[in-house]
Parts: structure tokens; C-alpha cells; sequence
């Protein structure tokens, strides 16, 4: 079994609480192997905790779209970062500012776009995004299954697609799988945090809420200085 979160956003008490819901469960019985997170970094006043977390806890990350202008900042001409919304402009700056060195080296060179994995004779593809687009692209719910077909039907060796997004759904094909876990990182439209424990021989797939203190997030949001809007995203999702 695996566990797999998204759009956790640099958000430490967050991922705290995840883990400590992966202890819950494994106290319970459920062998868990591993644990996935697609998208890193974001909005959370948490960036350097996170990536100590991560590491320290064996994590396997990819990158999200804030993940990806971290690692890609440098190479980026100033007409290009012009073109970058001024707030996640601001936002990937000051993450890359929390981060030092160390933290960039470790988004640029250790975190990948996608990640392809095989668990026994099953195949698994996570990426933020799409598979053909995994930064910026997207897959919705709610589609009928000709729209996920769409996704699985080119990579018909995977048995599950794994994409990052707000609300947590499974999509069946006859081709597999396309599961989402929804966002962990901060609360939206009054919904609690969600994750996926997936069983990697059975394909099952669970989806778990759980709660962390925004309290202690808004206080560390106001003690950085970071913008309202940050907030806003805590309490009420984009």
C-alpha cells in the first residue's frame, strides 16, 4: 500500500498531521510502503520545514507548478518572469529565498516533472499535472470516462494514472485507473484536507480527511509577512 497526497503547498502542520495519519493506520494494520506528494511547494509559510520533512521522512515528491519556477528560476530571462502573475512571482522568489542553497539544489536536481513506478506487476505514472503536460496541465472530475480514456489510452502500461488536484475522485477505463487525492495543504470551500491510500496489488483506492491547525498556519503566515491572499487560500482554497 502507498499514500499519496497533493498540492501540499509548503504547509508543515499539514504535513505533520498526514503523517501522523499514516502512523494511525499502519497502527491499524495497513501495510503502507511508501508515501507520494505532488507538489511541493506553494503558498504555506513552511518552504525550508517541508523540505527537511520530506527528506528526512523518506517522502517521494514531484513537482507542482510553484515547485517548477523554483528549480527553473535561474534559467528564467526577466521577459519571462514579467510574464509570471506578479503574486506568483512574489510567492516563488520568497520560496526560493526560505530554501537556501540546499533546498534548490533539492527541487532542481532530485525532484522530478513525473514519476513512473512499478509495484509487482502493476505500473503507476504520478504527475501533478497531466501525463502530457505535468506541470501546468490538469485533469478534472466529474468527466465521463471518454475524458480520462483520453489520458490512459496512450500509456497503456500503466495501470493507474496519479494526478494532482482539488478534489479527490477515481475515474474508471478500460484502460485503468485515474485517481486523484485532492489538496492537503489547505482547506477549501469549508472541505477538510484529503489523501488516497492506494492498495497497489488490488488497485483499490480509499480516500481519508483529516484536519490540521490553521490557527498556528495563520499566525506563522502573519509572522512572515506574507500577503492577505495568503490567508485566503488557507481558510478557503483558490
Amino acid at each position: 500500500m502507498i499514500v499519496v497526497a497533493s498540492n501540499l503547498h509548503g504547509n508543515l502542520i499539514a504535513l505533520n498531521r498526514l503523517l501522523e495519519e499514516v502512523e494511525k493506520l499502519r497502527d491499524d494494520g495497513k501495510d503502507i510502503k511508501g508515501i507520494y506528494i505532488l507538489g511541493v511547494f506553494g503558498y504555506m509559510p513552511y518552504p525550508r520545514e517541508v523540505h527537511e520533512a520530506i527528506v528526512g521522512n523518506g517522502i517521494v515528491a514531484t513537482r507542482g507548478r510553484i515547485d517548477h519556477l523554483i528549480a527553473r528560476w535561474r534559467d528564467l530571462s526577466d521577459e519571462e518572469k514579467e510574464e509570471i502573475p506578479e503574486f506568483e512571482r512574489f510567492i516563488a522568489e520568497w520560496n526560493r529565498e526560505k530554501l537556501g542553497k540546499e533546498g534548490r539544489s533539492w527541487i532542481r536536481n532530485e525532484v522530478p516533472g513525473f514519476l513512473a513506478e512499478k509495484f509487482g506487476e502493476n505500473e503507476f505514472l504520478f504527475t501533478f499535472g497531466s501525463p502530457f503536460d505535468p506541470i501546468n496541465g490538469e485533469v478534472l472530475p466529474n468527466q465521463p470516462s471518454t475524458y480520462y480514456e483520453q489520458f490512459l489510452a496512450p500509456l497503456k502500461k500503466y495501470e493507474m494514472l496519479i494526478v494532482g488536484g482539488y478534489e479527490p475522485f477515481v475515474a474508471e477505463t478500460s484502460y485503468g485507473k485515474v485517481v486523484c487525492p485532492g489538496v492537503c495543504g489547505f482547506y477549501r470551500k469549508g472541505e477538510s484536507p484529503t489523501f488516497a491510500l492506494i492498495d497497489t496489488r488490488s488497485l483499490d483506492v480509499s480516500f481519508y480527511e483529516f484536519e490540521f491547525d490553521r490557527g498556528e498556519v495563520e499566525r506563522k503566515i502573519k509572522e512572515e509577512k506574507l500577503p492577505e491572499e495568503v490567508i485566503k487560500i488557507l481558510h478557503h482554497g483558490l
